[in-house]
């Protein structure tokens, strides 16, 4: 359905990627370059490269070079040959966005905590254990044993989740609400002694 729904052009994509960019977690800049490359392509043009887009862009370099390693990092593109080609563009597009929200809002926590961005391979290995079946939470779990323990390493984090698969989850540092004292009641009614 979608093949056919895009061999005939009922789809606005640019309209599509100018609204749904954002939710993609794409920034002004990425946009831009998307559909700089989606509208080359459409025109036909066989070589999209860096030195092509320089042409149409009022980005830098520099900028430019920062953009097109963000768009390959988030796979929205890949090379081909020396050519810059789009990545399943249309469908990532069209496809929902909610679990994608969800798991940047897990990989911030994880660079917030590491004070850093993640490599491309760590962001792997996060991904793998979603594949796995680890719920977020249990890796939330794990990544704030790891922080309690000052040990922020993945392979770490990748053994506490598996001692959890294997036997159980089991947390070292638990956050327990302070108890409340109780004072003793008393029901001592000294005015009727009397």
């Amino acid at each position: 359905m979608l093949k056919c729904l895009k061999d005939l052009d009922c789809i606005h994509v640019e309209r599509l990627l100018l609204l749904k960019g954002k939710q993609a977690g794409l920034s002004d800049h990425e946009i831009l370059i998307l559909l700089l490359i989606y509208t080359l392509s459409r025109l036909n043009k066989q070589l999209i490269t860096p030195s092509l887009l320089m042409n149409y862009s009022s980005l830098s370099n520099k900028e430019l070079d920062q953009v097109l390693d963000h768009l390959l990092k988030k796979k929205w593109i890949y090379n081909q040959s020396g050519t810059i080609r789009l990545n399943h563009f249309i469908e990532r597009l069209l496809e929902e966005k909610e679990e994608v929200a969800d798991r940047m809002n897990l990989l911030e926590i994880f660079e917030e905590q590491f004070g850093r961005p993640l490599t491309p391979m760590e962001l792997d290995i996060i991904k793998e254990w979603i594949n796995q079946g680890f719920e977020e939470d249990m890796i939330l779990k794990a990544l704030k044993e790891a922080v309690k323990s000052q040990v922020l390493t993945l392979r770490y984090i990748d053994g506490i989740l598996n001692n959890w698969q294997r036997n159980g989850m089991k947390e070292r540092f638990i956050e327990e609400k302070p108890k409340e004292r109780k004072v003793a009641e008393s029901h001592y009614q000294w005015w009727k002694d009397e």
